[in-house]
């Protein structure tokens, strides 16, 4: 097909030729032609498509961007999906602090020798071993409330206590803080942590319960049994290491959260 510049040209020539009055059809046939040519600037030319990786890259985009959407009325579950993962611990305790198992709390490390310091005699002294009691107490119960440097047991209940995370009567998953004993060289307490907890019937409470450095060592004792009497806040272990003696052992009281 001829270009549209020489079909107008070829029928002016024809009208020329009749004698025909050129001028209006000129008008007519140049209109025609501006506009056949905006037709063919504005839509009607071939298409430049971008290049080909340019378009898988953005359909993949896309694509990721509709996956990462949540479903209509699953929000719930893409929350979840978006929250952090939760440290994988124990089950909760009923005031819902979260429990550790032994494996991770109880890693023994017998206390190192150590040179003696300057002035003193020449045997070597010992330091500490590790888990003391009350960093085992706060690691299987996960209650990390009242930390006021290298607190004491009794420390921690006093603290605990002003802030009402305290109670006479025990729970599963509390820790049982007993009180100062200077003549068994408990001079700042000891806690121990409450596995579970059952009422007998004359009033007393039967506890198993676990804890560390009971022989100053660092040792674990693990599932002893203890009876609880809140009449007059004292413990008596029935088995375990310290069955032999602790007896009527005064009792502060039960950290909670």
């Amino acid at each position: 097909m001829a270009p549209m510049s020489e079909r107008i040209f070829g029928a002016l020539r024809r009208h020329f030729q009749h004698g025909e009055r050129p001028w209006p059809v000129a008008w007519t046939l140049l209109a025609l032609g501006l506009f056949a040519s905006f037709i063919g600037l504005s839509g009607c030319a071939a298409p430049v498509y971008p290049p080909v990786i340019e378009e898988a890259a953005a359909n993949s985009e896309s694509a990721q961007c509709l996956e990462e959407l949540p479903a209509d009325g699953d929000d719930a579950a893409y929350e979840a999906a978006q929250a952090p993962p939760e440290e994988e611990l124990g089950p909760r305790s009923a005031d819902g602090a979260r429990k550790r198992d032994h494996a991770v709390c109880f890693l023994w490390k017998p206390a190192a020798k150590q040179p003696p310091a300057q002035g003193k005699k020449a045997s070597l002294e010992r330091g500490r071993c590790q888990p003391q009691s009350l960093i085992y107490a706060r690691c299987r119960s996960g209650i990390d409330s009242c930390r006021l440097g290298d607190t004491s047991p009794a420390q921690w209940f006093s603290c605990a206590r002003k802030m009402g995370n305290t109670a006479s009567l025990p729970a599963s998953g509390a820790i049982m803080v007993l009180d100062a004993n200077a003549r068994r060289k408990m001079y700042t307490g000891h806690p121990v942590f409450v596995e579970e907890v059952g009422r007998n019937g004359d009033g007393t409470w039967r506890l198993r319960i676990s804890h560390t450095n009971y022989d100053r060592q660092c040792r674990l004792d693990q599932d002893s049994t203890v009876v609880f009497d809140p009449r007059g806040m004292t413990a008596t272990f029935a088995s375990g290491p310290w069955a032999s003696w602790a007896r009527d052992l005064k009792v502060l009281g039960f950290i909670l959260r």
